[in-house]
C-alpha cells in the first residue's frame, strides 16, 4: 500500500502587500513533504531514500476558500521555489493560495526542516538514456507537482492544517518558469484537477510534449536584443542572459509557436521586448549592471508580467473578466499580444 505523509515546518509571518488594487493579508508556511511511493533517483546521502521536497505556501487570510496556484521554478543552481517571492506574494494578496515547489537536486540549494541543504546535482546518471535529459527531468518534476497537489488536497481536509477548508479545489491552476513552464503544461495535460496553465519563458519538454492540451493556456516570453548570433552582437555585451535569450528564440521558440497554433482551447502569447530570463524571478531586481542599459526597467517588466498573470487566472479560475485580456493590443509599448481564442469557459 502506498503511504504518504507530511511534516510541517514553520509559520513565519503574516504580511500585507500595499499599493495593489486589491490586497489581502496572507500567511507564509513551509512544508517538508516526503513521497513514500517514489524512490529518489538523484545520488544522495540522506537517511530517507524516498523523494523529499520543500513546498512553500502563501495563504491569503480569507473568509472563503481561495483558488490554488501551483508553481514550478526554472532548472539551474540560481532558481528554486523561493526565488519568485514577489510574484507569489502578489498572487496571494490577490486571493490565491500559492504553493511553490522546490525540485530537490535540480535547483538552487534549499534547506530542509532538519537543516539539510540539498546540493544542485543536475544532470545525474538517470538522465543519460535514450530520451533528452530535459524530457526526463520534466517528467520527474511533474510527479513532484502531482504529489504537492495531493498534499494540498489532503491538508485542505485536515482540521489541524493551516490549509483546512482554505482551498477551492474546483479551481486549481499551475504556472512555471523555464523548465518549470514545461512542467506546468505537462501537469495540466496529466491531471484533470488543473483548470488553467501559464508558461513563463519555458520551452516544450516532457512525454508527448507537442500534443495539444485541452486547458486554457498563457505563454509569456521575451524578445531578443541579440538578432543574429550571440558571437556578433552588434554592440550588445556578450552575456549569459543574452546568449540564453538568443538560444531560446532560435531553437525553442519555433516549437513553442507550433504548439501554440495547434491549441483548440483559449490560448494567449505575450511577448515583451527587452527582458531576460531572470526577469520572471526576484533576481532581476538586483540585475547585473552590464545588461541594465539593454533591458526594460525590471520593476516595469514585472508589473506587466503580474498584470497578465493575474488577469488570466482571474478569468479562468475566478470568472472575472478584465479589459486587459479583451484588448487587441497591449497598453504597454513593446508588448505584443497574440490570441488563439475559442471562448472556453467552465
Amino acid at each position: 500500500m502506498k503511504r504518504f505523509y507530511w511534516v510541517i515546518i514553520l509559520l513565519i509571518i503574516s504580511e500585507q502587500l500595499m499599493g495593489q488594487t486589491k490586497s489581502l493579508p496572507f500567511r507564509f508556511v513551509e512544508y517538508h513533504i516526503i513521497d513514500a511511493a517514489r524512490k529518489e533517483l538523484y545520488p544522495h546521502q540522506r537517511v530517507y531514500h524516498n523523494r523529499e521536497l520543500m513546498m512553500h505556501l502563501w495563504i491569503p487570510i480569507s473568509e472563503k476558500p481561495c483558488p490554488l496556484l501551483l508553481f514550478s521554478h526554472g532548472l539551474g543552481d540560481n532558481f528554486n521555489g523561493m526565488t519568485y517571492t514577489h510574484l507569489c506574494k502578489f498572487l496571494a494578496s490577490s486571493g490565491y493560495i500559492v504553493a511553490s515547489v522546490s525540485h530537490t537536486y535540480g535547483c538552487k540549494p534549499v534547506r530542509f526542516s532538519d537543516g539539510y541543504m540539498s546540493p544542485y546535482l543536475f544532470p545525474a546518471s538517470f538522465h543519460h538514456k535514450e530520451r533528452h535529459m530535459f524530457d526526463v527531468e520534466t517528467d520527474y518534476w511533474v510527479e513532484d507537482m502531482q504529489y504537492a497537489l495531493n498534499e494540498c488536497e489532503n491538508q485542505n481536509s485536515s482540521p489541524d492544517s493551516f490549509l483546512y477548508n482554505a482551498i477551492d479545489m474546483a479551481h486549481v491552476g499551475v504556472m512555471g518558469h523555464s523548465l518549470g513552464g514545461s512542467t506546468a503544461i505537462q501537469l495540466a495535460r496529466k491531471d484533470n484537477r488543473i483548470r488553467a496553465v501559464i508558461n513563463l519563458d519555458g520551452p516544450v519538454y516532457g512525454t508527448h510534449a507537442m500534443i495539444p492540451i485541452e486547458k486554457p493556456l498563457m505563454i509569456i516570453i521575451g524578445s531578443s536584443v541579440v538578432v543574429n548570433s550571440p558571437l556578433s552582437t552588434g554592440g550588445v555585451p556578450f552575456h549569459k542572459e543574452f546568449v540564453w535569450r538568443w538560444y531560446f528564440n532560435t531553437h525553442w521558440l519555433p516549437q513553442l509557436n507550433q504548439f501554440f497554433a495547434s491549441l483548440d482551447f483559449d490560448a494567449y502569447k505575450i511577448t515583451i521586448d527587452n527582458i531576460v530570463h531572470s526577469t520572471f524571478s526576484d533576481e532581476v531586481l538586483n540585475p547585473d549592471e552590464i545588461i541594465m542599459p539593454w533591458i526594460r526597467n525590471p520593476q516595469e517588466a514585472q508589473d506587466i508580467i503580474y498584470a497578465y498573470v493575474g488577469a488570466f487566472f482571474d478569468r479562468y479560475l475566478k470568472r472575472i473578466d478584465t479589459l486587459l485580456l479583451e484588448k487587441k493590443d497591449s497598453p504597454w509599448s513593446g508588448v505584443k499580444v497574440e490570441k488563439n481564442l475559442h471562448y472556453v469557459r467552465d
